[in-house]
């Protein structure tokens, strides 16, 4: 009984982890679209999933002592935590699109939305018992990414 209900759980993270990753590469293309002159590349939707599956690729090497439930368990939270963050760029996607908001509030409204995304990774890593580093690796990620794609 244990293990069905484990094997549904697990099924579950996987089925929303592919649903997550294809939000929030829809969401991020919408708001690149705000501020794609700020970037020195073609950001699309197809980039942004290449980034996501870069994330988990780039975080394993701090997850791999774990059993596969444990990597499971925070590959689930990290990317839940970047899916609450495009939910939370939906409302600046709607108010751009019927009225014109500078560069300036896209962009602190961005940041406003990472800083709520940091301290809820950070707390959902605290609450699986892992190392705080996994915040800071994610972060650094994002960081290395910003830097290869801001003019």
């Amino acid at each position: 009984m244990l293990l069905d209900t484990t094997i549904k759980a697990n099924g579950f993270k996987i089925t929303a982890i592919t649903f997550f990753i294809a939000v929030i590469a829809l969401t991020l293309d919408k708001y690149v679209q705000l501020v794609q002159h700020f970037l020195k590349v073609n950001y699309d939707w197809k980039f942004e999933l290449l980034i996501v599956i870069g994330m988990l690729i780039f975080q394993y090497p701090f997850i791999y002592k774990y059993n596969w439930q444990k990597k499971l368990d925070y590959y689930f939270n990290m990317i839940l935590v970047s899916f609450i963050g495009s939910v939370l760029l939906s409302p600046l996607l709607v108010l751009n699109h019927y009225s014109t908001i500078s560069d300036t509030f896209n962009i602190l409204y961005f940041f406003a939305v990472v800083l709520i995304m940091f301290l809820d990774h950070k707390r959902r890593v605290a609450n699986l018992n892992l190392s705080e580093l996994l915040t800071y690796s994610w972060v650094l990620y994002r960081f290395i990414i910003l830097i290869f794609i801001l003019k």
